[in-house]
């Protein structure tokens, strides 16, 4: 994953990039039959494995997507289009027309966890509490630093019937549809059946995702299996189990891949990038979404509250020249979102 930024000026679409092997290649042949993919993530441990996991949108696209879901999800299925919002545990939403603040989320139907549990209305207003309602017994600490700031504007839910949720915003929030994406769903059946202990339901948590968790060895491994009963029966895992690797350091993310220890890279160091091409090996990329940008100081007496010293900046930067330094993966960005994004409108500088 490429990320460079500018101060307050996106400099460049940043590029997630995952090398895979010739072996992975036949690999990939084999898991129509199955097979174990092992992948080293840029994470420096595994993500948490308790519902809204850490370590970012890496934790969540390892753990929080395969093993969790929500009720918005992402539609995966091309690799070189823009992503959009598609519906997973719930089918529809939409928002009361007489009242901007009431959204309803319609539940899909016939979804379990993977202790067999029913996924329900009860079931979402329960993990809602599990990061919004201190009072809640099931309150987490840990998963509520990673969610609660996620949906800024939510200020009650409730369950209208068993299969529809309500929610209701403290302001007008077209986004909120991507803040929900970003809260995944434990089993309450699960965390009852632990001992109502978050810790002890890290190591046998439950979901309803497309692979449930093995076994999980903190900055060591995770093992997932693959979920033969998940309710998309279009997209259960042709793997076997998919194993979890954190390798924080992008030169030793190279080296186990070319020395086979690993099947799947996250991120190879751009100078590394020609090499791996010219052994084989097949790159893959794709424009995130968005930039991320610094911050700028607008304290009194900031030289950035002028607009001319923004505009300065923003020209002198090479975008060019930063995208050669990078090997070629880096889009020079035009705005905060890429040009063919329908949020990228008519900028004018």
């Amino acid at each position: 994953m490429f990320r460079v930024t500018s101060p307050g000026l996106g400099v460049a679409r940043h590029l997630r990039a995952g090398v895979v092997g010739l072996a992975v290649l036949a690999a990939t042949l084999a898991a129509q039959a199955g097979g174990t993919l092992r992948v080293a993530m840029t994470s420096s441990d595994i993500p948490l494995p308790n519902g809204q996991t850490d370590q970012g949108a890496e934790g969540m696209r390892f753990m929080g997507y395969t093993v969790f879901e929500a009720l918005i999800g992402y539609d995966l299925s091309s690799a070189d289009k823009p992503t959009s919002l598609i519906p997973a545990l719930a089918t529809e939403w939409k928002v009361d027309p007489a009242n901007k603040l009431r959204w309803v989320f319609k539940l899909r139907p016939g979804v379990k966890f993977h202790d067999g549990s029913a996924f329900d209305a009860q079931a979402v207003v329960w993990n809602l509490d599990k990061i919004l309602n201190t009072k809640a017994e099931q309150f987490d600490p840990k998963q509520s630093s990673q969610g609660k700031t996620r949906i800024p504007t939510v200020a009650s839910y409730k369950a209208l019937d068993n299969m529809t949720v309500e929610v209701v915003t403290s302001e007008v929030n077209a986004l909120l549809p991507f803040q929900m994406a970003w809260i995944v769903m434990s089993s309450p059946a699960q965390w009852h059946a632990v001992g109502k202990n978050w810790d002890a339901f890290l190591r046998a948590p439950s979901g309803t995702g497309p692979f449930k968790l093995e076994s999980y060895l903190p900055r060591e491994r995770a093992v997932l299996a693959r979920n033969p009963a998940y309710w998309n029966q279009a997209r259960v895992p042709k793997l076997d189990k998919l194993v979890l690797m954190p390798v924080p350091d992008p030169s030793a993310r190279v080296a186990a891949l070319r020395a086979g220890q690993v099947d799947w890279i996250e991120a190879p160091p751009p100078d590394a990038i020609p090499s791996l091409k010219n052994a084989g090996f097949a790159l893959v990329s794709n424009v995130y979404p968005h930039v991320w940008p610094w911050h700028l100081s607008r304290i009194e007496g900031s030289p950035w509250n002028d607009i001319r010293i923004r505009k300065a900046a923003n020209l002198a930067i090479d975008r060019e020249g930063m995208k050669e330094l990078l090997g070629g993966m880096m889009v020079p960005a035009k705005g905060m979102v890429p040009p063919n994004s329908p949020w990228f409108g008519k900028p004018s500088f």
